[in-house]
Formats: C-alpha cells, structure tokens, sequence
C-alpha cells in the first residue's frame, strides 16, 4: 500500500484527537491521496467538493432543518405539551410517557434529535422534576426520546444515507414509522414500570372540557406529519419538495395561527439553519472524499469477499454489522457513521440479497443507540447543560431505555416486516 495512505490515516486520526473539525480531518487526509497517490488535479478535486453536496434529495435537510427551528420559535411546542399532559398526567408515569409520545410526534415534525432534545429538555424536563420526577431521570427520558427524531420520518439520517447511498427516502421514511413506533412503545413500558417502582407522583384527572381545549390549540400541529408525509406518499410531492412545504406550513403557524413568530425569531430560525445545515454539508464533503479514498484502496470489496468467505447468511451478517456499529459508536457520532461507515457494508448486504432499506433502518437505529453512549455520546454532552445535570448521572439512567431500543433492533432484524410491511405495501 502507498506510504501516503498511511500518512493519511495517520493524519486524520492525528487530527480528530487534536479536537480539529471532522470534516477537516477526512477532507485533508483524503485529498493528500487523492491529489497525491492517484494523482488527480486539483480542478478535479473541487469539482467533488461541488458534485458531493450537488443532490437534490440533501436539499430536503436545511427545510426539515428550518422547519423545525420555526416551531421551535413559534410556540407551537406549548400545546402539544398541554395536550400530552392533560391526557397522560393522571395516571402512574403518565408525565414520562406523555414525553415519549411528545418526542415521537416531534420527531415527525423536525427530523432532528438535536431539535428534540432542545425542546423535551427545555420545556418538559423543568415540568417534570416541578411535579416530582427525580432529573437525572428526566434527562435521560429527555435524550433517549430525542433519538426518535432521527427514526421517525422525516428523519435527516434517512435523508444522508438515501442520497449518498442511492436509495429510495421515501422508502426509508416508511421503513422507519414501524420501528421508531415499536422503540416508543417500549420506552413508555419502560418508564411506566421504573415510574411504578419509584411511586412517582400523578396530576389530577383533567376534565374534558380541559382535554378539549388542548386537542383543539394543538390540532394545527398534529395536522404536520399529515401534511408532510401525507403529500409525500400521495404522489403529491417529493421529500425534498415536501421539505419546503413544512416550511412554509411552519410559517402560517407562527405568524398566523400561534402568532408568537416574530421577525427577529424567524431570523434566528434561519441563522441556526445555516450552522447546522453548513456543519453537515461540510461533513457529507469530507466523507466523499474520505469514501473515494477507501474506494481506492478497494475496502468496500475486501469487506465485500469477507463477506462471501464467511459464508454469512443474511441474518448473521445483519447481526454482525449491528455489534460491528455498537461498538463503534462508543467512538463516533453519528453522522460520520451514516456518511463514511455505512455505506461501506452495502456491497455485503447487496450480495446476501437483503433490502438496503431494511439496511439502513437497522444500521440508523445502532447508530442512534452510539449517539448517547460515552465517551464521545455527542447527545449526551448536548443534553446536560439544556436539562442542568450531570453528563455521568444522564447515562447511568439512559441505559435501560438504550435496552428498549437494543431490543427493537433485534425484534426488527428477525422480524423485518416490522420496518418492511408498509414499503412493500407501497411498492
């Protein structure tokens, strides 16, 4: 192998442990093999910058991004918690189940863990300790159910990982609905059975005249989802086009109907789109061109041939990427595993004759569970400040709800029509 590959291992590892970007550690080490080992010009190689992040499907990420960040500003987060809590808050951890089923519908809405977690933690958390929830408790429901965001569609994972990989996100929206619904579902036994156990306290049974108020305030925000993923498997428009649409939705809600958007905030909304939008497409540039280097030293079709020298059938493969991806995601966020990692394994998958979308789900969800185990858990350093407490305390209580969604990735690759039944419904 060229000298200067290993140069380049070396300096991107040098790189991310010296706290350096990580898009600047894959960019710089790749382009020294690509201009320097393969030999490509230097036109050549700013026309992959450009062509890595010239796709129409990774437009759909700063709309679902901005839409969410509208919402956020909008007030339209309020409701939908007044609704969980007069529904929920009568009966034993009707509080904390009332947060999963918050996050689920969130995470329809904004596609983002992060917007998740910034709102759970901002707005349910303080509710939540205020009626007698220990925090550490309510932070680790906080972070954990922020993960749903990225497996419930639109889902922003979904959206990298079907437009690097060149594969259906509309497929990878539907694939998602099921396990993202089954991983909630387990999460609210969860935290019904640790809430029975420690006696946490109940609200009074609201009236319906209470109940009804709150479905009606928060009615033009479940009407979202209906919007967004209604037009997009009604042929009406695309996921990117629908991207759009949730914008513009997002909009009419804050000025129009919550009338809590103002100019300053809709600005803000769009100053925090353009940081994280350019956080990820700077990514997506870095793992294309750390991608056509590994391509060149042909690692995809080493992984490939251990594949069929293995003799792997499809549901041993799929269980070894999953601890494959476990373990890695004690070490990486998730993003660069969707962008650099995962597409590395498609070639197996594709051998073995197993669906890529039924693939990604799974991978997704691993890479999800990697978001919120240290030491790197990115979510985890996320969640401490927005909830006031601290990074150790949040894990420790997280890892029984990371059981829960470890079970609905084993459920879900032994039982696939649990991601699969509605795509091949569609198709």
């Amino acid at each position: 192998m060229d000298i200067l590959i290993y140069v380049a291992i070396a300096l991107i590892a040098i790189l991310m442990l010296s706290g350096a970007p990580l898009a600047v550690g894959m960019s710089v080490g790749a382009s020294i093999v690509l201009l320097y080992s393969i030999g490509i010009s230097t036109e050549s190689l700013a026309q992959f910058f450009f062509s890595s992040i010239n796709s129409y499907p990774l437009l759909a990420c700063p709309f679902f991004i901005l839409s969410g960040n509208i919402l956020l500003k909008s007030g339209g987060m309020e409701p939908l918690s007044d609704f969980m809590r007069v529904t929920f808050g009568h009966l034993r951890g009707g509080y904390a189940i009332a947060t999963i089923i918050f996050a689920t519908f969130l995470g329809s809405i904004s596609g983002s863990s992060a917007a998740c977690l910034a709102i759970i933690g901002i707005l349910i958390v303080p509710i939540l300790v205020q009626v007698g929830y220990d925090r550490p408790f309510a932070s680790a429901i906080a972070v954990t159910s922020g993960e749903l965001g990225l497996l419930i569609p639109p889902s922003l994972f979904f959206i990298l990982f079907g437009a690097l990989s060149h594969i259906s996100i509309s497929d990878l929206f539907l694939a998602g609905i099921g396990p993202g619904a089954f991983t909630a579902l387990l999460m609210c036994i969860t935290a019904y059975i640790i809430s029975r156990k420690r006696n946490y306290p109940v609200s009074a049974v609201a009236s319906w005249k209470e109940r009804w108020s709150a479905f009606v305030r928060v009615l033009p925000v479940l009407f979202m989802p209906i919007v967004v993923l209604g037009g997009i498997y009604g042929g009406i428009f695309s996921p990117t086009q629908a991207g759009a649409v949730s914008v513009f939705y997002a909009i009419i809600l804050g000025f129009l109907c919550y009338r809590k958007l103002s100019f300053a905030g809709f600005v803000d909304a769009l100053v925090d789109t353009i940081k994280v939008s350019s956080m990820i497409y700077f990514l997506v540039i870095g793992g294309d061109l750390l991608g056509r280097m590994l391509a060149f030293i042909e690692l995809p079709q080493m992984i490939a041939l251990w594949v069929a020298d293995s003799n792997f059938g499809p549901t041993t493969f799929l269980l070894t990427i999953e601890l494959v991806l476990l373990i890695m995601g004690f070490f990486f966020s998730g993003i660069p595993m969707i962008i650099v990692v995962l597409p590395l394994f498609l070639p197996g998958v594709q051998s073995l004759g197993i669906d890529p979308v039924l693939y990604g789900v799974l991978a997704v969800m691993v890479s999800l569970i990697g978001e919120i185990t240290p030491p790197v858990g990115p979510q985890l350093w996320f969640a401490a400040p927005i909830c006031n407490e601290k990074m150790g305390a949040i894990a420790r209580e997280s890892w029984v709800f990371l059981g829960g969604m470890m079970f609905a990735v084993l459920a879900t690759t032994f039982v696939p029509d649990i991601a699969m039944y509605l795509v091949d419904l569609a198709r």
